[in-house]
């Protein structure tokens, strides 16, 4: 019974290190297939055209909502054409990079359950990931599965380094300030809108991790990009992995002293005695 328990106190300890590894070893998330600088170019064009817009002409739905004026529940942006065709038509609009906690992440179009799935979600309503005036909101999950997601956004303080690619541009941003806010409250929706004069980047999970009672906000401003900065990184939190490995193999060590056999020489000495 000994050596069984001892078994599996080692395979659960080993399970978070193989994801982990799994994880660290995963290649760099690119923000788009291969394109031609060309393409590139035509794409950040239609980008920065569309932030105009919408600067000047807010769109009447925003996240997940629907078009008050049309006649059915589906949240805007799954119909809105040249919203799903701005930085790629496919899965993913962008990247975001935060060095300090280990993110790296796809960003999709729209914020729906299947996109938060696969990373993070571009709120539908806010300016698009590559650096123009306004405000561009990320949100994910603090995590799903064995991936870390925004899991540790909390950690994040001013000062601190987020970037983002799309269209083969690399957006640096500099965190200000972070808030916790109340869902549907007013201060939650100020903090989402776009700003005039204003380059802003703000990242949108729930609080505390695994509730949705609060929503976490992480306000940044857009910095001049150092391309030697290396902002690619991988989503594994060594820091934390060590400090569990280490208790859980301090448990470990207490379950194999006390399931132990006496050595013979103590049972003998009992015996004589």
């Amino acid at each position: 019974m000994g050596v069984i328990i001892m078994l599996l106190g080692a395979l659960l300890l080993l399970s978070p290190l193989a994801a982990l590894l799994y994880l660290s070893h995963t290649p760099p998330v690119t923000a788009t297939a291969t394109a031609t600088a060309a393409e590139d170019k035509r794409q950040l064009a239609q980008a920065h055209a569309y932030d105009r817009r919408l600067l000047t002409s807010p769109n009447t739905a925003t996240g997940e909502a629907a078009d008050p004026f049309s006649d059915t529940d589906t949240p805007a942006w799954r119909t809105d054409r040249t919203y799903l065709k701005q930085l790629g038509a496919g899965d993913m609009m962008a990247s975001i990079s935060i060095p300090k906690i280990s993110v790296q992440l796809r960003v999709g179009h729209g914020t729906s359950a299947g996109v938060l799935e696969q990373g993070a979600g571009h709120i539908y309503g806010t300016t698009l990931p590559v650096g123009d005036e306004g405000n561009t909101v990320i949100a994910a999950h603090r995590g799903l599965d064995v991936r870390l997601l925004f899991y540790r956004v909390g950690e994040l303080g001013k000062g601190d380094m987020i970037y983002t690619r799309a269209a083969g541009r690399t957006v640096a941003w500099k965190v200000d300030w972070k808030r916790t806010v109340t869902p549907g409250s007013d201060a939650e929706r100020n903090m989402l809108k776009s700003h005039k004069g204003r380059t802003l980047l703000t990242l949108y999970t729930c609080d505390p991790p695994g509730l949705n009672t609060r929503r976490l906000i992480v306000r940044a401003h857009r910095v001049p990009y150092n391309p030697t900065s290396g902002e690619r990184v991988s989503q594994a939190d060594w820091k934390g992995f060590t400090t569990v490995w280490t208790l859980g193999l301090a448990v470990l060590l207490l379950l194999m002293f006390a399931f132990s056999p006496k050595s013979e020489t103590a049972r003998h000495m009992g015996t004589v005695v």
